[in-house]
């Protein structure tokens, strides 16, 4: 879709881009074929989150991307969406961060892919790691700042929560960037695309959750130490003693496998 298509669609839609849905149109064509060239053939099943008005799923369709569903919580986008494939897509109203992957595995792990709204990018990225037992990967457009964090590295400036559960399931790549212009209307900061690809696990999305809730409170407090997060979360201190010297660095400063130990001694605290 160009830009002319775009602005045709809500015009006989009769509505504009919803700020409520964090709705930028992507609508440069190079742009959307490097995407969804991105995601590969041949797997079980293929879910879009966000539709709109279908740019990147009308890629998809013509890529052949089967059993397709796309899901968006706006009623005008799910119309012009339904109008546009519901001959080769089922078009479902669902909200991105709660989508429950198990309906569509049978057997076979699928992918997940979409332009996200901005607004809740992470507790869609968080939802789609709690579900990867049933996933490959997926490839995401999000703010730019948004990717650079979820693909970073254990001991750098960026690396934080979400990073780290993506970490403990599988891999992030940061692939491209992708400039305001290149969408209507033009959102005020960069966007980029993430690839993330899921290795094979048996974590279930309780163990999921109680890892985030880990990392969460290990990275609640950044410019603190940990001897300090501990306390205001209220942890015993001395559970660090275990860990070598590690009570007056910050979360930042811990490489992997102290994470994940860590976890492993104050986990599950519900």
């Amino acid at each position: 879709m160009n830009l002319s298509e775009i602005k045709r669609y809500l015009a006989k839609a009769g509505v504009q881009a919803n700020k409520k849905f964090s709705q930028n149109f992507l609508f440069n064509d190079d742009v959307l074929c490097r995407i969804i060239d991105l995601v590969p053939l041949n797997k079980g099943f293929y879910v879009e989150i966000g539709g709109g008005l279908g740019s990147l799923t009308e890629k998809a369709v013509q890529k052949k991307l089967a059993p397709l569903t796309v899901a968006d919580l706006d009623e005008n986008m799910l119309a012009v969406l339904r109008s546009r494939f519901s001959d080769s897509a089922d078009i479902v109203f669902q909200d991105g961060a709660k989508i429950d992957f198990l309906q569509y595995y049978q057997g076979t792990k699928g992918y997940v892919f979409g332009n996200l709204p901005y607004q809740v990018s992470s507790l869609i990225m968080m939802n789609t790691c709690f579900e990867s037992r049933y996933l490959d990967g997926a490839v995401f457009l999000l703010q730019k700042e948004v990717a650079q964090k979820f693909a970073a590295a254990p001991q750098t400036r960026d690396f934080g929560p979400i990073a780290a559960l993506i970490r403990l399931v599988g891999h992030a790549d940061y692939v491209f960037k992708v400039p305001p212009e290149d969408f209507y209307p033009a959102p005020k900061v960069e966007s980029a695309v993430l690839k993330v690809t899921f290795n094979d696990h048996n974590f279930t999305k309780e163990e999921l959750s109680a890892f985030a809730d880990t990392v969460r409170i290990l990275f609640s407090n950044r410019r603190k130490t940990l001897q300090n997060v501990f306390k205001i979360n209220g942890i015993s201190a001395e559970k660090l003693d275990s860990f070598g010297d590690i009570a007056m660095k910050r979360a930042e400063e811990l490489d992997w496998e102290t994470i994940l130990k860590i976890n492993e001694k104050i986990g599950r605290r519900k």
